[in-house]
């Protein structure tokens, strides 16, 4: 390295650069450490929103469960009692009292049923003589009519005609025959208002949502803003799919109704055929740290601003000090190119062709690999000169150049002007017939040139090459390699230029010298 460099390497850490790193380190560090900070809380913020959502997620699917389980025992209890013998037989206010006197009253359930087969009301826990209103158009009657396996059935949302329009939904089971056939539906309401007044106790935030699907993607209540039932199908909904998937758990995604993110939880109710799930928005979730973040990163800023202030201090100095550095190493780059180029073909000049074949002479001793030199002689070039002047001449040592650049594909493989109209490529792990391969490629690319050369018996400028390839050992001297490749380049000289010879040799036989077949202009 230039003694230059090195005084600019000892100028790199002055005082005031490392009061500046410090200062800048100090900065980053407390931005860092806040970061961490907000970023902790964020994550405690989400894992709080998951946990309390679960919480109301249970508490919701078990109230709801005990409440339709309750409704189920009383449509069994009026099942079993319908299979009694001779309760067709009894006065109505007995028959009424055997019927319904198990039957689960709350303020939210409307009356109960028995429709016949033709889907009529048979009794009622309303009068002891209903109206035959025929039930025969409802979801639940025809469920019931044509699958004899439903069991326990939840209807979607519907406008009831006994209870003056109020949003229902009914659970019913099928009655059978002694020989189980159809025999009619036990049924009974039950008010969305049960839901509505369940969730409104509740803490959803303000773009939480609470959705009860029923298990075939049928949305029963969807709720804020929906106060009288949907009858949505989201079976192919790829969030309701999610939900369908497992049996309970949580997930982010956005809404497809509404364009929000949020954080479900979800859980089927064990035993029914609903699915209860509770979305928190993000934006919910997030509230209370983004108030907590904006009052750390305010901190935060001003102490980073004081911090940096400090380092404008140094700014001047610090500008200065590296325009100069800039400068010299701009300066010594300069050198350093120059110093290992030939200015006029841009290859490698000879001192970096030195450096670099005592590098890969030392790399093929440790890898016990071959090295491969080719020696490169522009034919008859003085006769050239005298005859085209130096300036062709020039052009014509530039275009070798580019043919032994186009020729030279690998990054180690490195091409250089050895003096006057000589080149030289050296080819490290190479064996003889690669070598031999490369210099025949350079060759024809220089004849390809056809720059015309009265001066030669070819009519045109060419190259003769010498090759030479060793695989060398602890103490065997670069410059044997050098003298091969040069002896091989005047034997093919002597044997009529416009050709590549290559030098073989071992322990057992003396340098035996190959030549191209004769190639005519």
């Amino acid at each position: 390295m230039p003694l230059f460099s090195k005084h600019v390497d000892r100028l790199r850490v002055p005082a005031i650069q490392r009061l500046t790193l410090l200062c800048m380190a100090v900065a980053l560090a407390m931005l860092g450490l806040g970061g961490a900070i907000l970023l902790d809380l964020r994550a405690d913020a989400w894992r709080q929103a998951e946990q309390a959502s679960y919480n109301l997620a249970l508490a919701l699917s078990r109230d709801i469960s005990r409440n339709i389980h309750m409704f189920d025992l009383s449509l069994q209890g009026v099942i079993t009692t319908l299979e009694q013998p001779g309760i067709d037989q009894l006065v109505p206010e007995m028959r009424q009292m055997m019927l319904f006197n198990r039957a689960a009253s709350t303020e939210y359930m409307g009356s109960m049923l028995v429709l016949g087969l033709d889907g009529r009301v048979l009794a009622s826990t309303q009068s002891l003589h209903p109206d035959p209103v025929s039930m025969a158009d409802r979801e639940q009657f025809l469920v019931h009519q044509q699958n004899p396996d439903v069991g326990l059935f939840i209807s979607r949302p519907y406008q009831s005609r006994l209870t003056g329009g109020a949003w229902s939904i009914a659970i019913s089971r099928r009655l059978n025959r002694p020989d189980g056939s159809f025999g009619g539906v036990v049924t009974g309401g039950l008010r969305l208002a049960y839901f509505r007044d369940l969730v409104g106790k509740l803490e959803l935030g303000s773009q939480g949502r609470f959705t009860l699907f029923r298990s075939d993607g049928r949305v029963i209540i969807h709720l804020p803003g929906n106060n009288n039932g949907v009858d949505w199908d989201l079976s192919v909904n790829p969030l309701f799919r999610r939900f369908a998937a497992t049996s309970a758990g949580n997930l982010s995604a956005r809404s497809e109704l509404d364009g929000i993110e949020r954080l479900y939880t979800f859980r089927h109710l064990g035993g029914l055929p609903l699915l209860v799930t509770i979305g928190v928005a993000d934006v919910d979730i997030y509230a209370a740290w983004r108030r907590k973040a904006i009052g750390i990163g305010s901190i935060l800023a001003v102490l980073c601003g004081a911090t940096m202030g400090l380092c404008i201090l140094f700014r001047r100095e610090i500008q200065r000090r590296m325009a100069a550095e800039v400068a010299l190493q701009a300066a010594a780059d300069q050198l350093s190119v120059a110093a290992t180029t030939d200015g006029l073909t841009g290859l490698a000049n000879r001192r970096a062709f030195d450096q670099a074949l005592s590098k890969e002479w030392l790399r093929a001793i440790r890898g016990q690999q071959p090295i491969a030199l080719l020696m490169l002689d522009a034919d008859c070039f003085k006769l050239f000169n005298d005859r085209y002047g130096h300036l062709q001449g020039d052009d014509v040592l530039r275009g070798i150049a580019g043919c032994i650049v186009q020729s030279l594909r690998r990054p180690a493989d490195t091409g250089a002007r050895f003096g006057g109209e000589e080149f030289v490529a050296l080819l490290p792990e190479t064996e003889q017939p690669g070598a031999y391969i490369v210099a025949e490629k350079i060759r024809d690319a220089v004849a390809a040139l056809n720059i015309p050369h009265d001066g030669s018996v070819h009519a045109r400028v060419t190259i003769s090459v010498g090759v030479a390839v060793l695989s060398p050992a602890v103490g065997d001297l670069a410059e044997t390699l050098i003298a091969q490749a040069d002896a091989a380049l005047y034997a093919a000289k002597r044997a009529g230029r416009n050709r590549v010879c290559t030098a073989l040799h071992d322990e057992t036989r003396p340098i035996v010298w190959t030549a191209a077949p004769q190639v005519t202009a």
